[in-house]
């Protein structure tokens, strides 16, 4: 199988936790070289994953020519001139989410694509996720969505600590923005949002379908707690979706009511779970949330636990990452991206318009949060 010749640039925490190893066991890929300024993680990266080639500037790696496409997974305020960089370069970019801070940002990116005639695929990977492709093919079996309902919820309040209040819609909830707009199939006519306290908030969206649908963003959850739900109602049905592990569909004739889903896994990590989800859904992911939250609850706060060392090593080294051991479609957005670059045909992965798009809905989010008013788009 003829595979595309790819480089990443940025060998940080999401290129270790998804990137780097579906680059290396994507069908369609031979990761050449790897970049990244600090050239300890960049080696030891380099060591882990057999990458033939390192760099420690990227314009080395742009500038070899077998390179088709590029990954860039670097600090959101970098990510838009790296991949203008890159195209200029003749390269093809799948780059993170979001792609920038700004919408201006994001505008130079798409004048650069349309120059460069190269793809740019943004990391809105749900539109991979199996259950979410499932639940938008039921959808517009029935005329497409006519009302949805979104929680996206987790401990924002932990791991996103180091960030300014109220920013969590612009780097996480962009994600749910591109995925309504691609289940519904229509872009955004108004968008409201009104919150309780940062970071925590309700958003009102009607499109220009017709489509009204609601985001519940929460970042004070546990881990225990699912992070994702979507419940979905089309003409005269509806689908709901349970952290990407189950789905129930209702009112469709000759539709199996309920699907299960395997998780995603890491090759360092446990993978028992990629099994177990498939088998159990919901009722299995509700098990090993737990079962997470209080094995980290006894490694943190039971000093004198005699299994301490035991459950310490479990949490930091064999547990699946609990907010990646779901299938939210990495691997397939990315392997789907290496084959059309490879066959030249257009990929149907987000684009850099589509990552304008989620850009500017944030914005008018926090517009609409700070005024109070509905904000048209």
């Amino acid at each position: 199988m003829a595979r595309t010749v790819f480089g990443i640039i940025g060998c940080g925490g999401i290129a270790q936790s998804q990137h780097l190893p579906n680059l290396t066991r994507a069908p369609h890929v031979w990761l050449k070289t790897l970049c990244d300024r600090r050239e300890d993680v960049a080696r030891a990266m380099q060591a882990k994953y057999s990458v033939p080639n390192l760099a420690t500037n990227h314009a080395a790696l742009l500038a070899d020519p077998e390179i088709q496409a590029v990954v860039v997974a670097t600090r959101e305020d970098m990510q838009a001139q790296l991949t203008i960089e890159a195209l200029r370069a003749g390269k093809h970019v799948y780059v993170e989410k979001p792609l920038a801070n700004t919408a201006e940002e994001c505008a130079a990116v798409v004048s650069a694509q349309q120059q460069s005639g190269k793809h740019v695929a943004a990391g809105f990977n749900r539109r991979f996720a199996p259950a979410y492709v499932r639940a938008r093919e039921l959808l517009h079996l029935d005329g497409g969505p006519q009302n949805v309902h979104y929680r996206i919820s987790d401990e924002y309040w932990r791991w996103g600590a180091g960030y300014p209040p109220g920013v969590r819609v612009i780097h996480e909830v962009c994600h749910i923005f591109d995925l309504l707009r691609w289940l519904t199939g229509s872009d955004v006519a108004s968008i409201y949002c009104v919150q309780s306290r940062a970071d925590d908030e309700a958003l009102v969206l009607r499109f220009a379908s017709g489509c009204v649908a609601t985001i519940m963003n929460c970042g004070y959850a546990t881990m225990d707690c699912p992070k994702e739900r979507l419940e979905a109602f089309s003409r005269r049905g509806g689908v709901f979706v349970e952290e990407y592990v189950e789905l129930y569909a209702f009112g469709y004739p000759g539709v199996q009511p309920r699907e299960t889903f395997a998780g995603h896994t890491h090759p360092d990590r446990e993978f028992t779970h990629k099994y177990l989800l498939e088998k159990g859904g919901a009722e299995s992911l509700l098990l090993l949330r737990r079962m997470g939250w209080e094995l980290r609850e006894r490694a943190e706060r039971a000093a004198d636990a005699p299994d301490k060392q035991e459950v310490e090593r479990y949490v930091k080294e064999r547990s699946p990452h609990w907010n990646y051991m779901v299938d939210k479609g990495w691997l397939s957005a990315l392997d789907h991206f290496a084959a059309c670059v490879q066959q030249g045909a257009a990929p149907r992965n987000a684009t850099a318009h589509d990552a304008l798009q989620a850009s500017l809905l944030a914005h008018a989010a926090i517009r609409s949060r700070e005024s109070g008013t509905v904000v048209n788009m």
